[in-house]
């Protein structure tokens, strides 16, 4: 039991959030405790998803954000590890949360969320990993999603309730990414007791239902108030600077391509063969035709492989546009993503009977998957054909000149004309 000013008192019931024990522990709690309010560690959009509520829908301007991809991402991998660790211990996951609510609506008690809201955690904790952390959490995820069994890693469900594991867990994790942890972790802690700082001031017992590693980080503000960081900075998204050295490379990037292009394109009236046009006229078709039929690989409609291919041979030496943004706007005019979605891919996934291929198709036709495998896969078309264009095109035209070092020869002297055209223009 933590008392906290105001009259109110507070008690905290570590839980394990896939563990039958802390079931009916957070039972036992709340039966005999019978306070004026049950907290639990949720936020608003996953109360209303273990209500078995509709989920929201995704917003397509965020979830088409390059980083808001990859935050997706880890969020479903994270899920999907969480729910195989349920099956393996036969739990339902967040059955403690379901059972602190069940188990205060049987008694009449108000239920109170505690907890913040899971698309600014996920973006605060995605900030502030590093570049390489980020690549080692994401292919550790992908390896877990592959094939991870919680028994093969010696994990014991007695275990996870206890305070010693929980902590070697968690410092673990501060090893690996310290600014992840923060995020994940610490800000909650803040912000969880926060929450329940103020439900005791007002005057009401509580008893909050919260995961194990949270216990001695809320129980140390709670103890310490003052120490508490203000709720209006928890709460607000992690500020990300407009220019980032590699932003800053993109831009510069972009620009020069544009430039260089621009200027190739003046000086095709030096081109006496009209070489020129037909190297531009294959950069263009190379790239969207490889571009197109990923994208139709990935499950896209016509008109998004269309639209992506057509802007391919732009946008695929461009660090900043990628054609499958441009193609994954398009499809969103034929289908809506939501975080159902979700659980759906989960479902699909831990069919281990069908063959890979039905498993694949299935899987494409979930719209987030969709939408995510259309982006992906427009973007590799790109990639590849930026990669072969001067291994297999260039060669094939070349001999028409002269061979490769004419190809280059020729490319250079169109964009010096450029240049000499836009310098007189200027002068």
């Amino acid at each position: 039991m933590t008392a906290s000013g105001g009259g109110g008192a507070i008690r905290l019931v570590g839980t394990a959030h896939i563990s039958s024990e802390s079931v009916e522990e957070v039972e036992r709690a709340i039966d005999e405790a019978r306070p004026d309010v049950v907290a639990v560690e949720l936020d608003e959009s996953r109360y209303r998803q273990l209500r078995g509520e509709a989920p929201d829908d995704l917003d397509p301007r965020d979830l088409l954000k390059g980083n808001t991809v990859f935050q997706f991402l880890a969020y479903w991998l994270l899920s999907y590890v969480q729910t195989r660790l349920g099956e393996r211990f036969d739990i339902e996951p967040g059955a403690d949360m379901k059972a602190a609510i069940d188990a205060a609506e049987s008694h009449n008690i108000d239920v109170a969320l505690v907890d913040r809201d899971i698309q600014t955690t996920i973006q605060r904790f995605w900030t502030r990993l590093t570049f390489l952390e980020k690549l080692r959490l994401v292919w550790q995820l992908l390896l877990a999603m592959g094939g991870f069994d919680p028994g093969d890693a010696g994990i014991e469900m007695e275990e996870l309730t206890d305070t010693d594991v929980v902590t070697a867990m968690i410092e673990e994790f501060r090893r690996f990414s310290p600014g992840g942890a923060e995020a994940l972790i610490d800000e909650r802690d803040a912000y969880i007791a926060h929450r329940l700082h103020g439900l005791a001031e007002s005057g009401v017992d509580v008893v909050a239902v919260v995961g194990a590693g949270h216990v001695e980080g809320i129980e140390k503000y709670l103890a310490n108030p003052l120490e508490l960081p203000p709720i209006s900075e928890l709460e607000e998204r992690a500020s990300t600077r407009w220019i980032t050295p590699f932003k800053a490379i993109g831009y510069l990037i972009t620009v020069g391509f544009l430039a260089f292009f621009v200027l190739l394109a003046l000086g095709i009236g030096s081109d006496q063969h009209g070489f020129l046009i037909k190297v531009l006229a294959a950069w263009f078709l190379f790239n969207g035709v490889f571009a197109f039929g990923l994208a139709k690989l990935g499950g896209a409609h016509w008109s998004s492989a269309t639209v992506g291919g057509l802007v391919a041979w732009l946008t695929s030496v461009n660090p900043l546009l990628a054609p499958g943004w441009f193609a994954g706007y398009v499809e969103l005019k034929y289908t809506t993503v939501s975080v159902g979605d979700i659980g759906t891919l989960n479902e699909i996934l831990d069919d281990h009977e069908s063959p890979m291929g039905d498993v694949v198709r299935r899987m494409i036709d979930v719209p987030l998957f969709r939408l995510i495998m259309v982006v992906a896969l427009t973007n590799v078309g790109s990639l590849i054909a930026s990669v072969l264009f001067p291994i297999l095109v260039i060669p094939w035209l070349a001999p028409e000149i002269g061979g490769v070092s004419a190809v280059t020869d020729a490319i250079i002297r169109g964009a010096e004309v450029g240049l000499q055209l836009v310098l007189g223009a200027i002068g």
